[in-house]
């Protein structure tokens, strides 16, 4: 089967790749669309290896149908119209995956669009409700909010628990987009410090809850623009490493305000706890208020582009 995989930095399109095997309560997916993700180009240039044992084809998500299942399958048969959240092996014709990690694609939803969904809204769903525990009268900051996670987590507050979004993100065109998805309050970290404006808007008591994969660049204001007794949510290090941070202040800070810094990622997540995130986000993916869109179509053969699509890293 043909496949693309990283190779020295770039993405290289391979035709003579096995076609993987089921066992257990895996399924066989023929892959009908897959997405780009940014830990796919961090893993492309050597900054994010894949676990040990999974595949090294790229792809974190995938929809497809199932055209084979393990002995042990009792979710799905041949023929369901499927997308699953994977460690890795979506830019293959196809992917085996365990069905705990599939969940049947709704009505209504199409192979292109449902693509998007299970990394970014199970990244997004895991981060505000099991990790954060996001309640509506909470104020959250959502930095990166032009992200597919962002744009996810904006909708989720706004739309579903009624929570209030400042979002911060580095272009005008992001912005505009990060309002008309829910965001009451939009600031852009290139023209100014952001900190002062989100003080501004929550005059001065800060925010409830932060969503943030920049990490160390942001950790100082970070720190200030938390409420007392906020969460704090890391779920990436976009910003790089640093040796620069004063961390005998930032634990004194945290201390004195009983911030509730938390940790998480998707990609390690067990099978079971998939299985329990998609338990609960599976009804809210119809909702008519969600807006799911599609910025654009690559295709295997043009796999060198893959690399270049997103941003450096």
């Amino acid at each position: 089967m043909k496949g693309v995989v990283a190779s020295n930095g770039k993405c290289e399109l391979r035709h003579n790749l096995p076609v993987p095997t089921v066992s257990g309560k895996e399924i066989l997916i023929k892959v009908h669309y897959t997405a780009l993700n940014r830990a796919d180009t961090m893993q492309a240039v050597g900054k994010y290896p894949p676990p040990p044992g999974v595949t090294e084809v790229l792809g974190l998500e995938a929809t497809g149908e199932v055209v084979k299942t393990g002995p042990d399958c009792k979710k799905f048969k041949e023929g369901d119209r499927v997308m699953a959240l994977l460690a890795g092996g979506g830019y293959a014709e196809f992917v085996a995956v365990d069905e705990r990690q599939a969940m049947e694609i709704p009505n209504g939803i199409s192979f292109r669009h449902a693509a998007a969904i299970p990394e970014t809204w199970l990244t997004a769903y895991q981060l505000l409700f099991f990790v954060a525990q996001v309640k509506s009268s909470d104020t959250v900051l959502i930095h990166a909010a032009g992200s597919g996670v962002g744009t996810a987590a904006i909708q989720l507050c706004s739309k579903i628990v009624g929570a209030r979004v400042i979002a911060t993100a580095g272009s005008q065109e992001k912005l505009e987009k990060a309002k008309e998805l829910g965001a009451t309050k939009c600031i852009n970290r290139k023209t100014g410090p952001w900190l002062d404006s989100v003080l501004e808007a929550t005059e001065g008591k800060g925010v409830s809850v932060i969503l943030d994969c920049i990490g160390y660049p942001y950790v100082p204001q970070n720190l200030k623009a938390v409420a007392p007794d906020g969460r704090w949510v890391l779920y990436g290090l976009m910003g790089g490493p640093s040796n620069e941070i004063d961390l005998q202040v930032n634990l004194r800070s945290i201390l004195l305000k009983r911030v509730q810094l938390r940790a998480s990622t998707l990609r390690s997540r067990s099978v079971g706890k998939a299985k329990y995130i998609w338990h609960f986000l599976a009804p809210k993916l119809t909702h008519s208020l969600f807006t799911k869109s599609i910025r654009k179509i690559l295709y295997l053969s043009s796999a060198k582009m893959l690399i270049n699509f997103c941003p450096k890293v």
